[in-house]
């Protein structure tokens, strides 16, 4: 795209070379029309001066025959040449005239020319103007881009980062759970031992042990209260076969009624009827070799932990 200063020479450049043949060939024309009109002052003074010696001739008669018709001659001449140059004259008034129309209807195109380019110039000066302001507000909105991009790739990092601190974290605290399981089942694995080892060797004593139960006092309705039951166990407690039992063994009967409660306790839901009658068992019973049912709660946890 040209700069505003360097179209405006050209313009007024081609504008003085258009004055300057125009002048040139005003210049030349004058010249023709004042050779033309010298030639036709020439040819009157020429015409005059055949008149004025045909009136000096006719006055004196006398004169030689060959002189007149010598001057006849030269007078029709002249007056050929006359009509010759006057109609070249009218020639060069109607070429003056077609010429004139030419350079007004050059001067109203050179003007209307003049105009739209005045008006093209204003439009470029003003595109341009639209040019620069576009240019500004694209430099600002690339200034304004590559700050977001900038803080999108910041925040980008920056999640990064916390993703893998949170994973590390993750990490952390699934090894901390996993080392506090481990030690909750080691101290309740070790608790479920010597529980077992005391019931065995309660089992172990009850069973060198010898008690009789008189199959008249047990009770015939589960719907007995613990006060009757309580009741019961005293007036049995007068006999001296039962109370050598109960003395020997009272944490026995205790043990095992807990341990058959919990068993039942893990295939159905018991009423309280059932948890304050009395059940029948017998006393020569061991702990079972395996487990029927294991709850893992702590590894539910840490799985409930991990999802969340």
């Amino acid at each position: 795209m040209q700069q505003p200063g360097l179209r405006a020479p050209s313009r007024e450049g081609w504008k003085r070379d258009i004055v300057r043949q125009l002048k040139h060939r005003d210049q030349n024309q004058h010249a023709m029309f004042t050779d033309l009109i010298r030639f036709y002052t020439q040819l009157l003074d020429k015409t005059s001066l055949a008149k004025g010696i045909l009136s000096r001739s006719a006055r004196r008669p006398s004169a030689d025959g060959s002189s007149i018709m010598t001057l006849l001659h030269r007078n029709n001449q002249l007056k050929k040449t006359t009509g010759e140059l006057a109609y070249q004259v009218v020639e060069l008034q109607q070429k003056i005239k077609i010429k004139e129309r030419f350079l007004e209807e050059q001067h109203a195109r050179l003007s209307e020319d003049e105009r739209r380019a005045g008006a093209v110039f204003d439009a470029r000066q003003e595109l341009q103007q639209r040019v620069e302001q576009v240019q500004g507000e694209n430099g600002a909105l690339k200034m304004e881009y590559d700050a977001l991009l900038e803080r999108q790739r910041g925040a980008e990092t920056r999640l990064r980062e916390e993703n893998l601190r949170g994973g590390h974290l993750l990490e952390d605290i699934m090894h901390m759970k996993k080392q506090a399981a481990t030690r909750m089942n080691s101290r309740n694995e070790r608790k479920s031992r010597a529980r077992e080892a005391n019931l065995q060797r309660e089992l172990q004593s009850a069973a060198k042990s010898k008690v009789t139960v008189d199959s008249s006092s047990a009770p015939t309705s589960r719907s007995t209260s613990p006060k009757n039951q309580n009741q019961e166990s005293k007036e049995r407690g007068h006999t001296r076969l039962f109370r050598s039992a109960s003395a020997t063994s009272p944490r026995i009967l205790t043990s095992i009624k807990e341990l058959f409660d919990r068993k039942r306790r893990g295939h159905s839901v018991c009423s309280l009827e059932e948890d304050l009658s009395p059940v029948g068992i017998c006393l020569y019973a061991r702990v079972p070799v395996r487990a029927r049912q294991v709850l893992m709660l702590i590894d539910d946890q840490l799985i409930h932990n991990q999802v969340n």
